[in-house]
């Protein structure tokens, strides 16, 4: 399994985090924070030399002509959003996907991310017509040491569809593909004042998407991932998981590419590994005056040090709150892929989320009560979703 930085705002961290911190194993850089002229050229002091042979390119077609305007999308001058209001564009141009392919490939790139919009349940014939045509220019034009993996999108609301997902599962699986894998964005169904989904069919569809794809012999890389990966990950093989700062490369949402989406205020959170949640930094104050920071804070983390030093002044826009986020996912990602055989793994994970809903009732004793995001709402069902996995 390689952890692989998705980069979006503020690519530096990312780039640091790897090459000075020995953080992830590679790259997948956005189209929408990068600019044509600047992919394949000096990035953050990083020259290409460096960077490239590490790295992939999501090109983001998701919107298709609706990302008009949006970031750096219209600076690929193949790129869809520049599709013509009065042109047809039902199905992609063709066209617009091979000039997609051929960058990458003329770029260096090693691993082809295949575009691809984004088509909900509705469209179901239009998106597997797309697929089967892109796997034919694949087959047609494949070249030697190039592996391609085929983008699939899901809405937050369309991965919970269990005749959906299965529709696309057997479209994907087809004994005719010649994909090498397939690079999985999905929306995360989120309640109010969480961070995470705890939904169970969720859980259950991302599980199978994963889960069947491996069991075919395909690559998966699963973009736009939350910390919750670790829990698909402890029951299936991922050869790819991304880890990202801002939460808009954390949770994959179609508006951002149809009609732009900020995100909201905030001072920033900390990542605790042994809570296996955010915090965010207000809470850090009870925490800290009640001797309780021992309880939640991340152990061998220099970025952690720094952040929970009483003198921090926290700022969601400095670069240690991101890196302690990023070194967190990825120990324990290393630690679950230590564990080669799935049931170990998924034991092994169990035992993390019982001992971090043990940590919760000892912060509760000491009448510390962490609310929303913060609280422990998720750990109950990974509990049972492993559980009745095992």
């Amino acid at each position: 399994m390689k952890i692989l930085h998705q980069l979006g705002h503020n690519q530096k961290w990312g780039l640091d985090s790897y090459f000075q911190n020995e953080i992830g194993d590679g790259f997948i850089f956005c189209a929408y924070n990068t600019d044509y002229d600047k992919f394949g050229s000096d990035i953050s002091g990083y020259g290409p030399e460096k960077y490239m042979p590490l790295s992939m390119l999501d090109l983001q077609y998701y919107g298709y002509k609706a990302s008009n305007g949006l970031g750096s999308l219209d600076s690929y001058k193949f790129h869809p959003c520049h599709s013509s209001k009065k042109k047809n564009t039902l199905l992609p141009d063709p066209e617009v996907i091979r000039e997609g392919i051929n960058f990458q490939i003329k770029s260096g790139l090693k691993n082809i991310i295949i575009p691809n919009k984004y088509w909900d349940k509705k469209e179901a014939d239009k998106s597997i017509q797309v697929i089967n045509t892109l796997n034919d220019y694949v087959k047609k034009n494949r070249q030697d040491g190039i592996k391609y993996f085929m983008t699939v999108s899901f809405s937050d609301a369309d991965i919970k569809d269990d005749v959906w997902v299965e529709k696309v599962l057997s479209c994907l699986t087809d004994m005719d593909k010649v994909f090498d894998g397939y690079y999985i964005v999905c929306g995360s169904y989120v309640e109010y004042k969480k961070k995470i989904s705890i939904d169970f069919d969720y859980h259950t569809n991302i599980l199978r998407i994963f889960s069947t794809l491996n069991k075919q012999g395909f690559k998966t890389i699963y973009g736009y991932a939350n910390w919750d990966a670790v829990l698909f990950y402890a029951l299936t093989d991922i050869d790819g998981i991304t880890i990202g700062t801002y939460e808009n490369l954390r949770k994959f949402d179609i508006r951002r590419f149809t009609e732009g989406m900020g995100g909201g205020p905030s001072k920033g959170w900390y990542f605790s590994e042994k809570l296996l949640n955010m915090i965010r930094s207000q809470d850090l104050i009870p925490l800290r005056k009640s001797g309780a920071l021992d309880l939640i804070k991340n152990e061998k983390n220099i970025f952690s040090e720094v952040i929970l030093d009483e003198n921090y002044v926290w700022d969601n826009g400095k670069p240690d709150v991101h890196k302690n986020y990023l070194l967190a996912i990825s120990k324990i990602l290393k630690e679950l892929s230590s564990y080669k055989d799935i049931n170990k793994r998924a034991n092994f994970l169990l035992g993390r989320v019982d001992e971090a809903r043990k940590l919760y009732k000892k912060l509760h004793d000491k009448k510390i009560t962490l609310l929303d995001e913060s609280a422990d709402y998720h750990l109950s069902a990974w509990y049972s979703f492993l559980s009745s996995k095992i």
